[in-house]
């Protein structure tokens, strides 16, 4: 496949029963559902045919439900019409898509940092976590006090679904993003995101986390760790 072009936003997908992957999406509109002739064909009987789709209107893209039996969801809450933002979680069935929007200059994307089905395993009863690293909490409001990183990508923010969840007030949804490549974890900022920092210097872009860095987002305070192959 040729290398995707940095304008163009991308869906992670996860499948049940099957391993993740990146699709881009390099048209207009991109289509979900049963049928074979969709962009994303899903073979569920508790999908629609033609389920839902995502149309870009300029730069902005809009998730609609087509009229679908089972319905079409937005981070957890049924939706007709969405304007989709960066980490939004779509969920048809038992199945979940993650919404990227298109990355930053300098910015990692998955499909260049990730090899998912090598990060995560799916079965019958969901992920199987595989975590060689986790943060803990020193400063601001969370729901947990440690985190291991047991995703491909992990998000820092308020919304339902996020690995480390943001329990301020003014919190927002998705203020910024942990990448795994194997042994190896980068930070970046969300699109729209807070101020990032790394040991107190701003980042721009991304950057590489190493043992005991601290990372600072949202008036949350989290200190980086690596786990031992062991543990």
């Amino acid at each position: 496949m040729a290398h995707t072009i940095t304008d163009s936003a991308k869906l992670l997908v996860k499948l049940q029963g099957q391993g993740s992957r990146i699709i881009e999406i390099p048209n207009d509109s991109f289509t979900i559902g049963r049928k074979a002739g969709n962009d994303l064909p899903i073979d569920d009987h508790t999908v629609s045919g033609q389920h839902a789709r995502i149309v870009k209107v300029q730069s902005v893209y809009f998730l609609e439900d087509l009229k679908s039996t089972n319905g079409t969801s937005v981070n957890g809450k049924q939706v007709e019409r969405h304007q989709l933002r960066d980490a939004d979680v779509i969920t048809i069935g038992q199945h979940r898509i993650i919404f990227q929007e298109p990355a930053a200059p300098g910015q990692p994307t998955p499909s260049d940092s990730l090899n998912l089905d090598e990060t995560m395993v799916i079965s019958g009863k969901g992920v199987v976590p595989s975590a060689s690293a986790k943060v803990l909490v020193t400063g601001g409001k969370t729901d947990q006090l440690e985190y291991l990183l047991s995703k491909p990508v992990s998000l820092i923010g308020s919304q339902e679904g996020a690995a480390i969840r943001l329990t301020g007030w003014f919190a927002p949804k998705s203020a910024a993003q942990i990448f795994q490549r194997g042994g190896t974890y980068v930070v970046c900022q969300s699109q729209g995101g807070k101020h990032l920092l790394v040991n107190g210097k701003e980042v721009a872009g991304q950057q590489q986390l190493k043992n005991g860095d601290q990372i600072q987002v949202a008036g949350v305070t989290l200190t980086f760790y690596l786990l031992s192959s062991g543990k």
